[in-house]
């Protein structure tokens, strides 16, 4: 009799086993959704933080650099390490950088955009003058928020590295 009472006493039953298992998985099933979606809305608010901190940068050049007119300088990598000692890289990682274009040159509305090719949650950002930063579904749609120029041309643009 003693030995039978220890054995029934050795391990869980499967029944309990199955509970936690069960308890466990519903608790996994609200948790990893919540931590993808922070890691969503980090990543997009770290990319509008860098967007506005290069676009204040160029608005920073434009300020002390009067005599160059009102045109926005062809390539920003000459210039934005003087502003910021390392250029900010997406929080898509790898060896993605941010883009850059002139954007209107030489005419009234000269303008410019800076963008991240990478999207988050489904959502692109870019910035344009003033630091305005627009999103959108494609690049297009988020430099054009941001600039107000429908159908803007993002070909060829300059990585900024430095």
């Amino acid at each position: 009799m003693h030995a039978r009472k220890r054995r029934k006493e050795e391990g869980f039953t499967l029944v309990e086993l199955i509970v936690v298992v069960a308890i466990l998985g519903f608790l996994l099933s609200i948790a990893i959704p919540r931590y993808l979606t922070a890691r969503t809305t980090a990543a997009q608010a770290a990319t509008k933080a860098n967007l506005h901190q290069l676009a204040s940068s160029m608005e920073l050049y434009m300020t002390e650099h009067p005599g160059e007119g009102d045109t926005y300088p062809d390539n920003a990598t000459s210039w934005l390490s003087a502003y910021i000692p390392k250029a900010p890289v997406p929080p898509a990682g790898g060896t993605s950088k941010y883009k850059y274009k002139q954007l209107q040159k030489n005419s009234p509305g000269d303008s410019y955009a800076i963008w991240d090719p990478n999207p988050y949650g489904g959502k692109y950002f870019a910035a344009g003058p003033g630091g305005a930063i627009g999103e959108g579904n494609s690049a297009e749609d988020a430099v054009s928020n941001a600039t107000g120029i429908t159908d803007p041309d993002l070909s060829n643009p300059v990585d900024l590295n430095w």
